[in-house]
């Protein structure tokens, strides 16, 4: 298996990765750079029930739950700023994410104080395009909050998603959290990859979902990190509305990597090339482009790059130079195919 389609190996890193620093902050454990675009930006948070599904994850039937985020161009220059991650959430988080890059995990303070610049239920412009945002194995819905929030700036109406039971905690209203419940089943490498295909063909039909409950009825976008870029492209072979996609980093499963696309997609990788991508381009019909990041590794392209932890995890290059151009990219590849 190629690991780094669910974030990294902690065991590969913790072998090699230097000790991280003492963690003591009190303050935000890191600041996200200021969006590139002419707009302020506002959020709302929706917690969405699709009575049509139950969740594969879980036993009893229950309804697929998921927790969705919406990104906008706004009016608004006041008002409460959208936290990265919520208070329950922090903590396992914090210690997923130093776990990933140590093999240790321990508490990453601060988490809960990170601030986005999304203003919490601003009033949103009309007219704009939609993207969707899937986040990698374990990561949650904000994860790529440097690159989402760049794009609403810019006047994109952006979707950001969390994958219920994939990500390490989603806390839904009143407080419930619900755990990652797929690891156990990760840990006979025979089966990885069936179950990694499974969670891709899962993960398209959420986005298929929230993009039936939004009432987009044609010409959107979607990209994702890591297992979400595999399953941004999952979504645009299964939903025709979905015209153009890219994929940050991430190892490609299910029925796409089979069958590939006609659709646009756009390809933003690290130094360390994916043993899946080049049977994945040579599948690629329509317009497509591969784009070689000098320095990066897997994390670079998760806002934790900015806690700079460790270069064996999030590369060599400056965390803010890796997310101006990875925004340059994604903002030039939806602008030529969703704006024209």
């Amino acid at each position: 298996m190629d690991r780094r389609s669910f974030l990294a190996s902690a065991a590969a890193l913790a072998a090699t990765g230097p000790a991280v620093p003492a963690l003591t902050r009190t303050h935000a454990a890191f600041e996200l750079p200021d969006p590139d675009g002419p707009h302020p930006i506002g959020t709302t948070v929706l917690h969405l029930v699709d009575g049509s599904r139950t969740d594969p994850w879980v036993s009893g039937n229950r309804p697929r739950e998921l927790m969705a985020q919406l990104w906008y161009p706004t009016t608004a220059r006041s008002g409460p700023r959208a936290p990265w991650v919520t208070a329950g959430e922090a903590g396992p988080v914090g210690r997923d994410l130093i776990e990933t890059v140590t093999g240790t995990p321990r508490d990453l303070p601060g988490l809960a104080e990170v601030r986005t610049h999304g203003r919490l239920r601003a009033q949103r412009r009309p007219g704009c395009p939609v993207l969707v945002f899937s986040p990698g194995f374990g990561a949650l819905r904000n994860s790529g909050s440097a690159l989402v929030e760049h794009l609403a700036a810019r006047g994109y109406l952006v979707v950001t998603l969390d994958h219920t039971h994939d990500g390490i905690a989603v806390e839904f209203p009143g407080g419930r959290i619900e755990p990652n419940t797929i690891v156990p089943l990760l840990q006979d490498p025979d089966t990885i990859a069936e179950v990694a295909a499974r969670m891709v063909t899962v993960r398209a039909a959420d986005i298929r979902f929230v993009l039936d409950r939004l009432g987009v009825r044609g010409r959107a976008g979607v990209f994702g990190h890591s297992l979400g870029g595999a399953a941004a492209a999952q979504a645009v072979r299964d939903d025709p509305r979905l015209v153009a996609g890219a994929n940050l980093d991430g190892t490609f499963y299910g029925p796409v990597a089979r069958t590939g696309l006609d659709e646009p997609f756009l390809l933003v990788g690290s130094d360390d090339a994916d043993e899946s991508w080049p049977a994945f381009e040579a599948k690629l019909r329509g317009w497509h482009r591969t784009v070689r990041v000098a320095g990066a590794r897997h994390l670079t392209f998760h806002d934790s790059v900015l806690l700079r932890l460790s270069a064996d995890a999030y590369g060599t290059i400056r965390p803010e130079d890796a997310i101006a151009r990875t925004r340059r990219h994604l903002s030039g590849f939806f602008d030529r195919f969703l704006r024209g």
